[in-house]
């Protein structure tokens, strides 16, 4: 489900603050362009006034650059799966060959 409104606000452990637009909220995680937050680290609050969910993050280093190792990992995922191709499905015309030579010696013979 694609959240257009909703926003996070990340404060970083060099006491910098930054506020991102949310992408897409699962059951699990919040996804913006920077990385993937689980959902139960997120404290969550309503803004009645601009009419959207604020999600509040405090991360520290390795927090941040796990969630950003999540939004690769799910993009190389999603790659992955789109290049896929199940060649085994393909018929097999090798197959029918034999079948056709009787037909035609029996048709010609």
């Amino acid at each position: 489900m694609a959240v257009k409104r909703d926003k996070i606000l990340i404060f970083n452990e060099d006491q910098t603050v930054q506020m991102l637009q949310v992408e897409e909220v699962s059951a699990e995680a919040v996804l913006t362009k920077q990385g993937m937050y689980q959902i139960e680290n997120l404290d969550k609050h309503i803004d009645t006034h601009n009419g959207y969910i604020l999600y509040v993050a405090n991360v520290d280093l390795p927090a941040k650059m796990e969630a950003a190792n999540l939004v690769q990992l799910r993009k190389s995922t999603a790659l992955k799966r789109m290049l896929e191709f199940n060649i085994q499905d393909k018929p097999d015309m090798f197959r029918w060959v034999p079948y056709f030579i009787i037909a035609m010696l029996i048709l010609f013979k």
